[in-house]
């Protein structure tokens, strides 16, 4: 058998089978019809005299009317699903709106507290950089200090979010703030280091800076320096790093040195034995310049005159 005979006796055969099929649907659709032109008669019998009641009602409408039923409930079935997940989802949000809320309160409270924070810091370094001599025109750009925010009536601005701001403002003011005062610290710290701060020789104070009255004439007088006792020889230093800018001998004080130190200071020592630095010899703090010793005009006691000359315009004395 070769391949078009094979071809055309499967065509043949199915085209039977779909004549076939053809002919029992036919079959089934004519048994349908004639079910369908079927009445299913209901009888009304009333308890009187009148007429009995007779409804005649096709198989063919009884049907229908079962289709569209089943179709109504499955409508409702979808709406009723529907309206399910739509109240599930809206208690679902429900539950996410309280959580919202109370995460908002809680947050509300972290950020008072972190206003109240970041306010005290503010604060406390406004007021340092004032007592350090800053400007304070530059507190006063912050926020909170003179030149505050007012939030408008009709502003879109909740207070939370304008705190939130006056906070940022200000910690980027005070991290200037912080900034300079470092900077001012570490100046004075070169200022205290070069600023004459130790004692210049052993002993004690005879006489003070100021007027004071002579225990021997009575007299009121103006001492401009220190005149401190100590014992013939006793080492004297340098109080404070400088440059040795005079050393020489009068008859009033003996011998003296003079040195000049960083920031317009200058300190001078008297009434000494002997020197042992030079002019314009570059000292260090705690460096032995001299010994204590007499001046011409006293003979009675060993003594050692020592004069701070300030520079009241530096910074230290603001």
């Amino acid at each position: 058998m070769n391949i078009k005979a094979f071809l055309q006796l499967n065509y043949y055969r199915l085209r039977y089978k779909f004549q076939e099929l053809k002919l029992r649907v036919a079959t089934k659709y004519e048994d349908l019809e004639k079910k369908g032109r079927e009445r299913l008669t209901i009888m009304v019998i009333p308890h009187t005299e009148k007429k009995s009641l007779n409804l005649h009602i096709s198989y063919k409408s009884i049907t229908l009317f079962i289709l569209v039923l089943i179709f109504l409930m499955i409508i409702s079935a979808i709406n009723v699903l529907n309206h399910s997940g739509s109240v599930h989802e809206i208690s679902e949000l429900h539950l996410t709106n309280k959580d919202f809320i109370r995460q908002s309160a809680k947050m509300k409270s972290e950020l008072n507290s972190l206003h109240e924070v970041i306010d005290y810091y503010y604060q406390k370094i406004s007021t340092l950089y004032i007592k350090l001599g800053g400007d304070p025109s530059r507190v006063s750009k912050g926020i909170g200090g003179n030149e505050k925010l007012a939030l408008k009536p009709n502003t879109d601005i909740s207070p939370e979010t304008y705190k939130l701001k006056a906070d940022v403002h200000n910690l980027k003011i005070s991290s200037e703030l912080t900034q300079e005062i470092i900077r001012m610290i570490k100046k004075r710290k070169s200022i205290i280091k070069h600023t004459p701060s130790l004692w210049p020789a052993r002993g004690y104070v005879l006489f003070p800076f100021g007027t004071y009255q002579s225990p021997i004439t009575g007299k009121l007088i103006t001492n401009n320096g220190i005149d401190i006792g100590s014992f013939s020889g006793t080492e004297v230093i340098s109080t404070a790093p400088g440059t040795i800018y005079e050393v020489g001998f009068t008859e009033k004080t003996g011998h003296f040195i003079k040195i000049a130190h960083k920031y317009g200071w200058k300190t001078i020592y008297s009434n000494l034995d002997r020197t042992q630095v030079k002019k314009n010899q570059q000292i260090s703090k705690g460096d032995i310049i001299g010994y204590v010793g007499k001046s011409p005009t006293t003979s009675t006691y060993y003594i050692m005159k020592f004069t701070l000359v300030p520079n009241l315009s530096t910074p230290f004395h603001s």
